[in-house]
């Protein structure tokens, strides 16, 4: 079965909640995660909760637009980039174009803005290729918000 584009991908996560954009976003960073992990992520009260989530809303949403779920859970799975095995995780499966930013309408960068209750998170995909510094310069004025990484040569 053919691999979802980046199109695709950026199509699925336009139609999810927030909370399971969080998730999604998650295990993009992650690779994999413990669903107790999950269930503190999104705030859910219990495990069952964000289960239901996993195997009701983000599974058969991605079934509908890829033809296939996009998480899987595995009791044992060997994780390729540390070489560990990784016990009872939640994996987000692999797509094509492994490695490149899902991006937005236009190209642009996707971006999603988390405004939790005691800060605000804001996640977005860049190149892997691009090397970033550590030092940011955060701004913010009359409610605008202006984030400035430097690009490392």
């Amino acid at each position: 079965m053919e691999q979802p584009s980046k199109a695709d991908l950026s199509r699925f996560m336009n139609v999810l909640d927030i909370q399971s954009r969080k998730i999604i976003w998650h295990l993009r960073y992650h690779g994999h995660v413990r669903l107790a992990e999950l269930t503190g992520l999104i705030g859910a009260s219990t495990d069952m909760e964000t289960l239901y989530r996993l195997k009701e809303i983000i599974n058969p949403t991605a079934l509908k637009l890829f033809g296939r779920p996009i998480l899987e859970f595995c009791k044992s799975r060997i994780d390729q980039k540390t070489g560990k095995r990784v016990l009872f995780n939640w994996w987000l499966r692999d797509f094509a174009e492994e490695g490149q930013p899902v991006t937005g309408e236009g190209e642009k960068p996707m971006v999603d803005v988390f405004d939790e209750e005691d800060q605000i998170v804001i996640i977005s995909e860049v190149s892997p290729s691009l090397k970033l510094s550590d030092t940011v310069k955060i701004e913010q004025r009359h409610g605008i918000l202006s984030i400035t990484i430097d690009k490392i040569q």
